[in-house]
């Protein structure tokens, strides 16, 4: 009878943690281009997924972002660090590297670009580019023209939300980024 409770109880173990690691996001242990995961973000946001890409930049201000280049510049995906993994190592700019994380989505909307504005007005925006401009590389990770000031970027962003209202009825932005996790060079 133990032994038959042993079975038991090591099969439910088993498949408990074969359903658990499946639920978890384990299941996207492969590495995805930056293309594809951009093409399948809407459905991968809370997974975590190990994404592959030219690393473009590394945030000069902070050190905590890190920029993954795709096929083309159109095509560029943010990751952010914290304090556990810490700054990433400038090193990996023109690097093809991997990064593994939890996809985050950031919706712009109106009420996020009034608190931007209000930001701008009230000079307590912290700006990562020269003489009021954004940072070139989150500009262009943002579909905003490069060298737009925080003002044009907001009018440029507003822009954006209409032409998906009008398309597909959505009042909002989706950015998708990388919570991470891990960051190491693949060359």
């Amino acid at each position: 009878m133990n032994r038959n409770r042993l079975f038991s109880n090591m099969f439910a173990l088993t498949m408990m943690l074969l359903l658990f690691t499946n639920c978890t996001g384990n299941k996207n242990s492969k590495p995805v281009s930056v293309d594809d995961l951009l093409t399948n973000a809407g459905s991968l946001i809370g997974e975590t997924v190990i994404v592959d890409g030219l690393c473009t930049h590394v945030c000069a201000k902070s050190g905590m972002k890190l920029f993954l280049q795709g096929s083309d510049a159109a095509h560029i995906l943010r990751a952010e660090s914290d304090a556990t993994l810490g700054k990433f190592d400038p090193e990996n700019i023109g690097m093809q590297v991997r990064v593994r994380g939890r996809l985050v989505e950031e919706r712009l909307d109106e009420a996020y670009l009034q608190d931007l504005e209000k930001q701008i007005n009230d000079t307590t925006l912290v700006s990562h580019g020269e003489g009021g401009e954004g940072c070139e590389t989150e500009q262009a990770a943002e579909g905003v023209a490069i060298g737009s000031s925080e003002t044009e970027r907001v009018n440029q962003l507003r822009q954006q939300i209409a032409e998906r209202k009008a398309k597909e009825g959505k009042e909002y932005l989706s950015q998708y980024y990388l919570a991470a996790e891990s960051c190491q060079i693949i060359d």
